[in-house]
């Protein structure tokens, strides 16, 4: 009986219309994509359990906004809370200029004093998964890849790579709803695109 029950991810891709794309800089048609994941018997399912993803997305770029009327991609907030995160963690809040150098790097976005700020205050009072977690099911693939290449980077910038390093960064790809081969492609693109031109932060004692 066990191999009878199980579950299923059903997705449903629904043309919206034109709007515009803050990354293409143009107008194009969006889709609304939701993942719902079903309780199944013989495969078939029958009651939805979780909604796995639920966002709209550009058919032109590829990329994904948590809402029909939101206009910064849905990772945005995302990377540079890793960002943030990070840097902090490894006392490097002052690098206002290498936070800054990763977020274009990776989304293009400057990164201010101000938002720095506010984003501190906003992990000392919440935890960094639970954040990522919430926000996962309003991005798609390339989006996820976008954080897990942020937190890899920042990492990169901040120290040599451990284990407790890597284990950081596999369970931000967990709470994102990826599998190991997906992490390691993400960190792999930053090795072969050559950290983006950023270069590791030299300590002196």
């Amino acid at each position: 009986m066990f191999l009878l029950f199980g579950e299923v991810v059903r997705i449903n891709r629904r043309l919206e219309g034109m709007r515009a794309c803050d990354s293409c800089g143009r107008s194009k048609q969006f889709f609304h994509v939701t993942e719902v994941n079903y309780f199944s018997f013989f495969a078939i399912p029958l009651f939805p359990i979780s909604k796995v993803a639920d966002y709209f997305l550009c058919g032109g770029c590829d990329t994904s906004y948590a809402s029909e009327g939101q206009q910064l991609p849905s990772h945005i907030a995302s990377v540079k809370n890793v960002i943030t995160y990070i840097l902090v963690g490894y006392g490097m809040a002052g690098e206002v200029g290498r936070m800054d150098q990763i977020a274009s790097a990776i989304i293009g976005e400057s990164f201010s004093v101000e938002e720095i700020k506010n984003i501190s205050y906003l992990i000392s009072k919440e935890d960094i998964f639970e954040l990522l977690g919430r926000a996962a099911s309003t991005m798609n693939p390339k989006a996820k890849s976008g954080v897990i290449e942020a937190a890899f980077l920042s990492t990169y910038l901040c120290c040599e790579m451990q284990y407790e390093d890597r284990l950081r960064i596999n369970l931000m790809g967990n709470v994102l709803g990826l599998p190991l081969p997906f992490v390691e492609a993400a960190i792999e693109n930053v090795r072969s695109n050559n950290y983006y031109g950023v270069q590791r932060l030299i300590v002196t004692i």
